[in-house]
Protein backbone atom coordinates (compact mmCIF):
# COMPACT_ATOMS: atom_id res chain seq x y z
CA UNK A 1 0.00 0.00 0.00
CA UNK A 2 3.25 2.37 0.31
CA UNK A 3 3.11 4.96 -2.25
CA UNK A 4 -0.58 4.26 -2.97
CA UNK A 5 -3.04 7.39 -2.98
CA UNK A 6 -6.84 6.46 -2.47
CA UNK A 7 -7.26 8.07 -5.94
CA UNK A 8 -4.70 5.45 -7.44
CA UNK A 9 -6.70 2.86 -5.19
CA UNK A 10 -10.54 3.82 -7.02
CA UNK A 11 -8.59 4.38 -10.36
CA UNK A 12 -7.73 0.78 -10.22
CA UNK A 13 -11.08 -0.28 -8.71
CA UNK A 14 -12.78 0.89 -11.98
CA UNK A 15 -10.00 -0.31 -14.32
CA UNK A 16 -11.13 -3.68 -12.80
CA UNK A 17 -14.80 -3.12 -12.84
CA UNK A 18 -14.31 -1.83 -16.94
CA UNK A 19 -12.07 -5.44 -18.15
CA UNK A 20 -15.22 -7.48 -16.05
CA UNK A 21 -17.60 -6.12 -17.92
CA UNK A 22 -17.58 -8.28 -20.96
CA UNK A 23 -17.12 -11.61 -18.57
CA UNK A 24 -20.36 -10.45 -16.75
CA UNK A 25 -22.26 -9.85 -19.66
CA UNK A 26 -21.26 -13.41 -21.06
CA UNK A 27 -22.25 -15.28 -17.36
CA UNK A 28 -25.95 -13.19 -18.01
CA UNK A 29 -26.48 -14.55 -21.46
CA UNK A 30 -24.88 -17.88 -20.11
CA UNK A 31 -27.47 -17.69 -17.36
CA UNK A 32 -30.36 -17.65 -19.69
CA UNK A 33 -29.21 -20.78 -21.97
CA UNK A 34 -28.97 -22.64 -19.23
CA UNK A 35 -32.42 -22.28 -18.20
CA UNK A 36 -33.56 -23.38 -21.64
CA UNK A 37 -30.71 -25.87 -21.08
CA UNK A 38 -32.31 -27.57 -17.63
CA UNK A 39 -36.43 -27.28 -19.40
CA UNK A 40 -34.68 -29.10 -22.26
CA UNK A 41 -33.47 -31.99 -19.79
CA UNK A 42 -37.01 -31.56 -18.13
CA UNK A 43 -38.98 -32.25 -21.40
CA UNK A 44 -37.64 -35.72 -21.22
CA UNK A 45 -38.93 -36.36 -17.58
CA UNK A 46 -41.90 -34.92 -19.09
CA UNK A 47 -42.09 -37.20 -21.85
CA UNK A 48 -41.78 -40.25 -19.41
CA UNK A 49 -44.05 -39.49 -17.68
CA UNK A 50 -46.63 -39.24 -20.52
CA UNK A 51 -45.69 -42.29 -21.79
CA UNK A 52 -45.69 -44.21 -18.46
CA UNK A 53 -49.08 -43.12 -17.90
CA UNK A 54 -50.96 -43.07 -21.46
CA UNK A 55 -53.69 -44.52 -21.22
CA UNK A 56 -54.70 -42.20 -18.14
CA UNK A 57 -53.08 -39.00 -19.77
CA UNK A 58 -53.49 -37.75 -23.07
CA UNK A 59 -53.93 -34.64 -25.38
CA UNK A 60 -58.11 -33.90 -25.59
CA UNK A 61 -59.62 -33.45 -28.89
CA UNK A 62 -59.59 -29.49 -28.60
CA UNK A 63 -57.04 -27.69 -30.22
CA UNK A 64 -54.95 -24.22 -29.90
CA UNK A 65 -55.78 -21.93 -28.59
CA UNK A 66 -58.66 -24.49 -26.18
CA UNK A 67 -56.03 -27.17 -25.97
CA UNK A 68 -56.17 -29.47 -22.26
CA UNK A 69 -53.88 -32.43 -21.09
CA UNK A 70 -56.29 -35.02 -19.79
CA UNK A 71 -55.65 -36.90 -16.58
CA UNK A 72 -58.06 -39.54 -15.59
CA UNK A 73 -57.38 -39.89 -11.47
CA UNK A 74 -58.37 -42.29 -9.14
CA UNK A 75 -60.90 -39.71 -7.28
CA UNK A 76 -62.26 -37.24 -10.31
CA UNK A 77 -61.07 -36.45 -13.89
CA UNK A 78 -59.10 -33.36 -14.89
CA UNK A 79 -58.38 -31.28 -17.39
CA UNK A 80 -55.34 -29.12 -17.51
CA UNK A 81 -55.29 -25.55 -19.88
CA UNK A 82 -52.08 -25.80 -22.04
CA UNK A 83 -52.33 -22.58 -23.60
CA UNK A 84 -50.96 -20.88 -21.01
CA UNK A 85 -48.20 -23.10 -20.25
CA UNK A 86 -47.39 -22.69 -23.96
CA UNK A 87 -47.14 -19.08 -23.75
CA UNK A 88 -45.27 -18.96 -20.84
CA UNK A 89 -42.47 -20.49 -22.24
CA UNK A 90 -42.83 -18.93 -25.04
CA UNK A 91 -42.56 -15.31 -23.48
CA UNK A 92 -42.95 -15.50 -19.39
CA UNK A 93 -43.23 -11.61 -19.61
CA UNK A 94 -46.35 -11.22 -21.66
CA UNK A 95 -49.01 -8.80 -19.75
CA UNK A 96 -51.93 -10.91 -21.02
CA UNK A 97 -50.70 -14.32 -19.15
CA UNK A 98 -51.51 -12.96 -15.00
CA UNK A 99 -50.58 -16.15 -13.84
CA UNK A 100 -48.43 -16.41 -10.62
CA UNK A 101 -47.48 -20.27 -10.59
CA UNK A 102 -49.06 -22.89 -12.97
CA UNK A 103 -52.73 -22.26 -14.00
CA UNK A 104 -55.82 -23.89 -12.48
CA UNK A 105 -56.92 -27.27 -13.40
CA UNK A 106 -60.24 -28.32 -13.94
CA UNK A 107 -61.91 -30.71 -11.84
CA UNK A 108 -64.99 -32.68 -13.15
CA UNK A 109 -66.56 -35.77 -11.15
CA UNK A 110 -65.80 -39.68 -12.06
CA UNK A 111 -67.44 -40.76 -15.46
CA UNK A 112 -68.93 -37.35 -16.86
CA UNK A 113 -67.50 -33.77 -17.80
CA UNK A 114 -69.47 -31.19 -16.32
CA UNK A 115 -69.84 -27.32 -17.39
CA UNK A 116 -69.95 -25.72 -14.19
CA UNK A 117 -66.88 -27.85 -12.61
CA UNK A 118 -64.80 -26.49 -9.77
CA UNK A 119 -61.15 -25.38 -10.28
CA UNK A 120 -58.55 -26.05 -8.52
CA UNK A 121 -54.88 -24.26 -7.78
CA UNK A 122 -51.99 -27.06 -7.28
CA UNK A 123 -48.68 -26.08 -7.06
CA UNK A 124 -46.33 -28.80 -6.56
CA UNK A 125 -43.86 -27.79 -3.10
CA UNK A 126 -40.80 -26.30 -3.67
CA UNK A 127 -41.67 -25.79 -7.43
CA UNK A 128 -39.98 -22.45 -7.47
CA UNK A 129 -36.50 -24.50 -7.42
CA UNK A 130 -37.09 -26.20 -10.32
CA UNK A 131 -37.54 -26.34 -14.27
CA UNK A 132 -40.85 -25.28 -15.52
CA UNK A 133 -41.05 -29.03 -17.47
CA UNK A 134 -40.61 -30.43 -14.44
CA UNK A 135 -43.12 -28.62 -12.18
CA UNK A 136 -45.31 -30.05 -15.19
CA UNK A 137 -44.62 -33.30 -15.06
CA UNK A 138 -44.83 -33.53 -11.48
CA UNK A 139 -48.34 -31.76 -11.55
CA UNK A 140 -48.82 -34.61 -13.92
CA UNK A 141 -48.14 -37.18 -11.44
CA UNK A 142 -49.81 -35.79 -8.23
CA UNK A 143 -52.87 -35.85 -10.42
CA UNK A 144 -52.68 -39.48 -11.58
CA UNK A 145 -51.71 -40.13 -7.90
CA UNK A 146 -54.94 -38.27 -6.68
CA UNK A 147 -55.13 -40.15 -3.61
CA UNK A 148 -51.88 -38.87 -2.06
CA UNK A 149 -52.38 -35.16 -3.28
CA UNK A 150 -55.92 -34.95 -1.28
CA UNK A 151 -54.44 -36.32 1.95
CA UNK A 152 -51.60 -33.89 1.51
CA UNK A 153 -51.67 -30.79 4.15
CA UNK A 154 -50.39 -28.94 1.94
CA UNK A 155 -52.95 -29.03 -0.51
CA UNK A 156 -56.11 -27.46 0.22
CA UNK A 157 -57.36 -25.99 -2.89
CA UNK A 158 -57.37 -29.52 -4.23
CA UNK A 159 -58.92 -30.76 -1.64
CA UNK A 160 -61.76 -27.97 -1.72
CA UNK A 161 -62.22 -28.51 -5.12
CA UNK A 162 -63.14 -32.42 -4.66
CA UNK A 163 -65.33 -31.58 -2.07
CA UNK A 164 -67.10 -28.77 -3.99
CA UNK A 165 -67.31 -31.64 -6.73
CA UNK A 166 -68.80 -33.76 -4.91
CA UNK A 167 -70.42 -32.63 -1.63
CA UNK A 168 -70.30 -34.39 1.66
CA UNK A 169 -72.03 -36.91 1.17
CA UNK A 170 -70.67 -40.76 0.05
CA UNK A 171 -68.54 -40.32 -2.85
CA UNK A 172 -64.92 -41.29 -4.37
CA UNK A 173 -63.55 -39.02 -1.75
CA UNK A 174 -65.73 -39.57 1.43
CA UNK A 175 -63.51 -42.43 3.09
CA UNK A 176 -60.57 -40.14 2.25
CA UNK A 177 -62.24 -37.03 3.67
CA UNK A 178 -62.80 -38.60 6.84
CA UNK A 179 -59.41 -39.85 7.12
CA UNK A 180 -57.96 -36.36 6.87
CA UNK A 181 -60.05 -35.13 9.37
CA UNK A 182 -59.41 -37.39 11.64
CA UNK A 183 -55.46 -37.16 11.21
CA UNK A 184 -54.86 -33.21 10.90
CA UNK A 185 -57.69 -32.36 13.78
CA UNK A 186 -59.11 -35.39 15.61
CA UNK A 187 -62.35 -34.23 13.94
CA UNK A 188 -65.35 -37.25 12.93
CA UNK A 189 -67.55 -37.09 10.26
CA UNK A 190 -70.57 -38.99 10.24
CA UNK A 191 -72.34 -38.67 6.75
CA UNK A 192 -75.22 -40.08 7.91
CA UNK A 193 -75.83 -37.33 10.62
CA UNK A 194 -74.49 -34.64 7.92
CA UNK A 195 -71.89 -33.14 10.47
CA UNK A 196 -68.31 -32.90 11.68
CA UNK A 197 -67.79 -33.51 15.32
CA UNK A 198 -64.71 -32.37 16.88
CA UNK A 199 -63.80 -32.41 20.61
CA UNK A 200 -63.63 -28.78 22.61
CA UNK A 201 -62.44 -28.07 26.38
CA UNK A 202 -64.21 -28.36 29.32
CA UNK A 203 -66.31 -31.77 28.59
CA UNK A 204 -67.42 -29.66 25.19
CA UNK A 205 -68.08 -31.77 22.16
CA UNK A 206 -68.57 -29.07 18.73
CA UNK A 207 -70.75 -30.08 15.65
CA UNK A 208 -70.97 -28.61 12.29
CA UNK A 209 -73.97 -29.44 10.84
CA UNK A 210 -76.26 -28.55 7.42
CA UNK A 211 -73.36 -29.82 5.14
CA UNK A 212 -76.30 -31.89 2.77
CA UNK A 213 -79.00 -28.63 3.42
CA UNK A 214 -78.95 -26.82 0.60
CA UNK A 215 -80.69 -23.93 2.82
CA UNK A 216 -77.57 -23.41 4.83
CA UNK A 217 -75.00 -21.48 3.64
CA UNK A 218 -72.06 -22.37 5.45
CA UNK A 219 -72.38 -25.03 8.82
CA UNK A 220 -74.95 -24.80 11.91
CA UNK A 221 -72.85 -25.10 14.66
CA UNK A 222 -74.18 -27.05 18.00
CA UNK A 223 -72.53 -28.70 20.97
CA UNK A 224 -73.10 -31.37 23.03
CA UNK A 225 -71.30 -32.29 27.22
CA UNK A 226 -70.21 -35.90 26.92
CA UNK A 227 -72.41 -37.28 24.92
CA UNK A 228 -75.50 -35.41 26.08
CA UNK A 229 -78.40 -33.28 23.85
CA UNK A 230 -76.84 -31.28 21.02
CA UNK A 231 -77.71 -27.25 22.03
CA UNK A 232 -78.12 -25.39 18.85
CA UNK A 233 -75.69 -21.96 19.06
CA UNK A 234 -76.47 -20.66 15.30
CA UNK A 235 -78.72 -22.02 12.31
CA UNK A 236 -75.74 -20.84 9.45
CA UNK A 237 -71.90 -19.73 10.36
CA UNK A 238 -72.44 -17.81 7.64
CA UNK A 239 -75.05 -14.69 8.95
CA UNK A 240 -72.35 -14.42 12.35
CA UNK A 241 -69.23 -15.23 11.05
CA UNK A 242 -67.17 -14.23 8.41
CA UNK A 243 -64.16 -17.13 8.20
CA UNK A 244 -68.00 -19.22 8.11
CA UNK A 245 -67.02 -21.98 6.37
CA UNK A 246 -62.61 -22.74 6.65
CA UNK A 247 -62.70 -26.13 8.23
CA UNK A 248 -58.95 -25.17 8.63
CA UNK A 249 -59.65 -22.61 10.70
CA UNK A 250 -63.01 -23.48 12.60
CA UNK A 251 -61.93 -27.20 13.49
CA UNK A 252 -58.66 -26.60 15.50
CA UNK A 253 -60.55 -22.90 16.94
CA UNK A 254 -63.32 -25.08 18.06
CA UNK A 255 -60.70 -27.62 19.56
CA UNK A 256 -60.21 -24.69 21.76
CA UNK A 257 -63.41 -23.52 22.92
CA UNK A 258 -65.43 -22.95 25.28
CA UNK A 259 -62.15 -21.79 26.66
CA UNK A 260 -60.73 -19.44 24.40
CA UNK A 261 -64.00 -17.33 25.00
CA UNK A 262 -62.54 -16.65 28.45
CA UNK A 263 -58.71 -15.59 27.01
CA UNK A 264 -58.56 -12.18 26.91
CA UNK A 265 -54.95 -12.87 25.68
CA UNK A 266 -56.38 -14.96 22.71
CA UNK A 267 -55.83 -14.30 19.28
CA UNK A 268 -58.77 -15.67 18.01
CA UNK A 269 -60.14 -13.02 15.38
CA UNK A 270 -63.58 -15.11 14.47
CA UNK A 271 -65.52 -17.38 16.73
CA UNK A 272 -64.91 -15.08 19.62
CA UNK A 273 -66.27 -12.03 18.19
CA UNK A 274 -69.85 -13.12 17.31
CA UNK A 275 -72.46 -12.31 19.78
CA UNK A 276 -75.05 -14.88 18.56
CA UNK A 277 -72.55 -17.61 19.18
CA UNK A 278 -71.01 -16.64 22.59
CA UNK A 279 -74.73 -15.55 24.44
CA UNK A 280 -76.04 -18.70 22.96
CA UNK A 281 -73.27 -20.67 24.59
CA UNK A 282 -73.63 -18.68 27.76
CA UNK A 283 -76.71 -19.73 28.71
CA UNK A 284 -75.17 -23.23 28.80
CA UNK A 285 -72.18 -22.46 30.09
CA UNK A 286 -71.93 -20.83 33.73
CA UNK A 287 -68.24 -19.40 33.39
CA UNK A 288 -68.89 -17.65 30.16
CA UNK A 289 -72.17 -16.66 31.18
CA UNK A 290 -70.72 -15.21 34.90
CA UNK A 291 -68.15 -13.49 32.55
CA UNK A 292 -70.28 -11.81 30.79
CA UNK A 293 -72.02 -10.60 34.00
CA UNK A 294 -69.20 -9.08 35.08
CA UNK A 295 -67.90 -6.94 32.30
CA UNK A 296 -64.97 -9.36 31.87
CA UNK A 297 -66.34 -10.45 28.55
CA UNK A 298 -67.58 -7.82 26.11
CA UNK A 299 -70.10 -9.39 23.50
CA UNK A 300 -69.48 -7.89 20.53
CA UNK A 301 -71.57 -5.84 18.36
CA UNK A 302 -74.14 -7.78 16.35
CA UNK A 303 -72.14 -8.95 12.72
CA UNK A 304 -74.11 -9.51 9.52
CA UNK A 305 -72.92 -10.48 5.82
CA UNK A 306 -74.20 -7.31 4.87
CA UNK A 307 -71.26 -5.59 6.24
Amino acid sequence: MDGLTRSDIMRNKTTESKKGRHQRTQDFLDDIAETQRVNLVGIEFLRGILEDYHGRVYHGVNERPDSNLIVRGNLANYCIPLEPILRAFSNPFSTQLHLEGLPAVEVHPLGKWVRAHADACIQPNGHLDIPGTDTIGILIAGLVSDRDLFLDPSQGPFRSALIRTYGMISSPVSELFATFLDKQYGANIDYAAAEISVKGTHGFTWHLGGINDPEVRSYSLSSSVRGGPHRKHTEDTFFCMSTCNNLDYLLPTLSKAPRIFLDKGSEDYDLSESSEILSSVAEYWAPLRRAIESGDVDLPAGWSDDE
